[in-house]
C-alpha cells in the first residue's frame, strides 16, 4: 500500500456543479484501479490523500499535476503504508449556496471537519500531513 498527500488551489472559474461532476468521474476511474482516499474542498483549496498501488497513485498524481484546473500544487507526503485508511472514496465539500437544506453552513462545516481532523487516526506521515493541512485551510 502507498499513500500520497497533496494540496492545491482550484481555478475559481469552476462551479460547484463542475467540481461535483469531477468527483463522480474520479470515483468511477479510481474504483477500477483500487485507488481510495479522501478529498476536502474548501474555498478553492483542495487537500487530498490517495491510497493504492504505488504505480497507480503516482500515475494519478501525474495527471493531477498536468490538470489545468489545479494550480499551486504542493506534494506534502508520499510513502508506504501498512494499510488502507480510507476504504471508500469520499469528499467533504463546502459550497456557499442559497440551498441551505443541501449544504451545511460554513461554521457547521468548519466545526465538523475540525472535529473529524482531531478525532481521526494520524498513524502515518501522510495522514498527519493530510489532517494538519485540512485544519490549516479551515482556519485560514
Amino acid at each position: 500500500m502507498f499513500q500520497l498527500t497533496y494540496q492545491s488551489k482550484i481555478s475559481p472559474e469552476l462551479t460547484i456543479g463542475e467540481i461535483e461532476n469531477i468527483l463522480v468521474d474520479a470515483r468511477k476511474r479510481n474504483n477500477t484501479r483500487e485507488i481510495t482516499g479522501c478529498l476536502v474542498y474548501f474555498e478553492e483549496s483542495i487537500v487530498q490523500i490517495l491510497e493504492g498501488k504505488k504505480e497507480d497513485v503516482m500515475d494519478l498524481f501525474g495527471k493531477i499535476e498536468n490538470d489545468h484546473r489545479h494550480h499551486t500544487l504542493d506534494l506534502l507526503w508520499e510513502g508506504p503504508s501498512r494499510q488502507r485508511y480510507f476504504p471508500n472514496w469520499d469528499m467533504a465539500l463546502y459550497a456557499p449556496a442559497d440551498d441551505s437544506e443541501y449544504y451545511d453552513s460554513k461554521e457547521t462545516f468548519i466545526t465538523n471537519m475540525t472535529l473529524l481532523a482531531d478525532l481521526s487516526k494520524k498513524t502515518t506521515s501522510a495522514l498527519l500531513s493530510f489532517w494538519s493541512t485540512v485544519r490549516k485551510n479551515l482556519n485560514g
